[in-house]
């Protein structure tokens, strides 16, 4: 309570904010929260055309059901070299592109603060985006008030925000250096969407050299996996596998360890 009263605060100390809306739970909580505490807000989201099919669509249903403006930002990131061509800073320069255009839209709308979905458990070394944050002195008030993933999930379950898996924008199932190309985004998406499906959990989809491709999913839905190898196939994969001992964080890179 003393931590949830902290948040209630310091979004109050924050108004009027845009909150950076992906569509995941982290930052639909947050503005849940926002619009259930009386704080001024808005959501600004960024279609990249690296997200994950569902998550543009959660974020517009959110804020359709919160009755609190949402403004898209379209920001095609493979007109961007350092993302295209899949350097080792790709996910900062992504990052840095996104959350630019976020807080310039946010100032369009008025608004003194950008705030995003950051919890304390998130880490600095997985995300390299997050210095993006602090250069552009973007808040993250649950990581301010001590919150961690569980604090999140249980405020979620008290404002009716459904708890999604975790997710990552598509160009992390490429290994680095490799380009991302749309037809590469484009066969991920359908086989995650696919394999999303017919398993419940985390499901990565990792290119692992041309168009082969390795899943990783919850182990004890092996059997499932293998009944499904030959539609992931299908849909344009030179070669399916599936990756011993289901999701690893850490990109398409994780599969070589």
């Amino acid at each position: 309570m003393t931590r949830v009263r902290g948040l209630d605060a310091l979004l109050k100390s924050y108004e009027p904010v845009a909150v950076a809306l992906s569509g995941g739970t982290d930052s639909s909580v947050l503005l849940a929260f926002a619009r259930h505490h009386g704080i001024q807000a808005i959501a600004i989201s960024v279609d990249t055309g690296l997200t994950p099919p569902g998550e543009l669509a959660a974020a517009r249903k959110l804020s359709e059901r919160l009755g609190l403006p949402h403004v898209v930002i379209p920001l095609d990131m493979l007109d961007i070299p350092a993302v295209r061509e899949n350097r080792p800073d790709r996910c900062y320069v992504c990052k840095r592109a996104m959350m630019e255009a976020v807080v310039a839209e946010a100032r369009r709308q008025g608004c003194r603060t950008v705030v995003d979905g950051t919890h304390a458990d998130d880490r600095p070394a997985a995300r390299p985006g997050m210095r993006v944050l602090s250069e552009l002195g973007i808040k993250s008030p649950f990581a301010g008030c001590g919150m961690g993933k569980a604090d999140v999930e249980a405020l979620a379950r008290e404002l009716g925000v459904p708890i999604r898996p975790p997710s990552a924008c598509l160009a992390t199932r490429i290994p680095t250096g490799e380009a991302v190309t749309r037809e590469c985004l484009a066969l991920v998406a359908a086989a995650e969407a696919l394999l999303a499906r017919e398993i419940p959990g985390t499901i990565r989809v990792r290119c692992t050299g041309g168009c082969r491709a390795s899943i990783e999913a919850d182990p004890a839905y092996r059997r499932r996996l293998e009944e499904l190898l030959g539609a992931v196939k299908e849909l344009g994969f030179t070669d399916v596998t599936i990756a011993s001992g289901g999701y690893r964080e850490g990109g398409a890179d994780s599969w070589k360890r």
